[in-house]
């Protein structure tokens, strides 16, 4: 499950198969408010009908986040939370939304993040210079994650608690990290595993594959014409490898924090990341190379490798 992808989900959905993904939420920036209602409501009719993965909903990263902590994101489009805007949202999309990102220091966001959490939806803080005690009352009012943890917030400084202290110590907060070796360093990514135990640990891509953005590849990540980081190109499959390769993983734990950590993140426990009777029917079968032989999304086999004969 990749909680954090970006793209048409049309695209996405039999790219990601391939790659062991079996389902995934599809990630929407800041855009005006009429813009980003109409293009939710889109990738929202059209994730009934795919064939690959399933797009299972909406991740908002924007438009409630900082300027300050914008990163490859427009800022022109990021405003303060709004419960109203919310609901609207949510409303267009038949309750789509399963994951906002916002930053706890904005107006409005302790509001919106209450109004997540009181319908089960997940709030995460990111793209955010919250201090420690603004992402703590944010943790309080029911934020229970941090998006890509250690990118778009202050660094950490053993003197100037921040939103990353937080990410690391609160034994309530999921982090979701980019295990590209770029975004995250492996030293970092072993520290994290290490502060947080594999439970608290969600991998996702920020894959930005399939977005008509202005980008280029280099060193295995998107970088704006500036520099500035813009996502990755990591499938599924290459980060639980580079779980297991960086931060010393078990393969049972890089597979958990790609399955069974996110599903909880999202309250889909019942139905998504564990095989056992009355779950679906989602499974990825890979070798001793990580490499994808086969991909199951709802009982039915929608990628299976090909050997080469040739």
């Amino acid at each position: 499950m990749d909680l954090h992808v970006w793209g048409m989900p049309e695209a996405v959905s039999p790219y990601a198969a391939r790659f062991g993904t079996t389902s995934f939420l599809t990630t929407l920036g800041p855009e005006p408010a009429p813009a980003l209602r109409q293009e939710a409501q889109r990738r929202s009719r059209v994730a009934a009908a795919l064939k690959g993965a399933a797009c299972i909903g909406l991740h908002l990263e924007g438009p409630f986040v900082s300027r300050k902590r914008a990163g490859a994101l427009p800022p022109r489009w990021m405003r303060q939370a709004s419960v109203r805007e919310l609901d609207d949202l949510d409303r267009a999309t038949d309750g789509g939304i399963r994951l906002v990102t916002l930053a706890p220091e904005l107006p409005g966001s302790l509001g919106a993040v209450r109004w997540l959490a009181k319908r089960g939806r997940t709030a995460s803080l990111g793209h955010s210079a919250a201090t420690e005690r603004q992402a703590l009352a944010a943790v309080k009012a029911g934020a229970r994650a941090v998006t890509h943890v250690f990118n778009a917030m202050p660094a950490f400084h053993h003197r100037k608690p921040s939103l990353l202290d937080v990410a690391l110590t609160h034994p309530d907060v999921t982090t979701l990290v980019i295990p590209d070796g770029v975004h995250v360093s492996p030293n970092a990514l072993k520290l994290l595993v290490r502060a947080k135990g594999p439970e608290r640990v969600a991998l996702v891509t920020d894959s930005i594959r399939f977005q008509p953005w202005d980008k280029r590849l280099s060193g295995g990540a998107y970088h704006l014409r500036n520099g500035t980081l813009a996502g990755s190109a990591l499938t599924m499959m290459r980060a639980v490898q580079n779980a297991v390769r960086f931060a010393g993983a078990s393969i049972d734990d890089a597979v958990a924090m790609a399955t069974r950590v996110p599903a909880a993140l999202l309250g889909l426990s019942d139905s998504y990341g564990s095989l056992r009777v009355g779950a679906r029917a989602d499974l990825t079968v890979f070798d001793d190379h990580f490499r994808v032989l086969l991909t199951m999304v709802g009982g039915r086999i929608v990628y299976r490798h090909q050997a080469n004969n040739g």
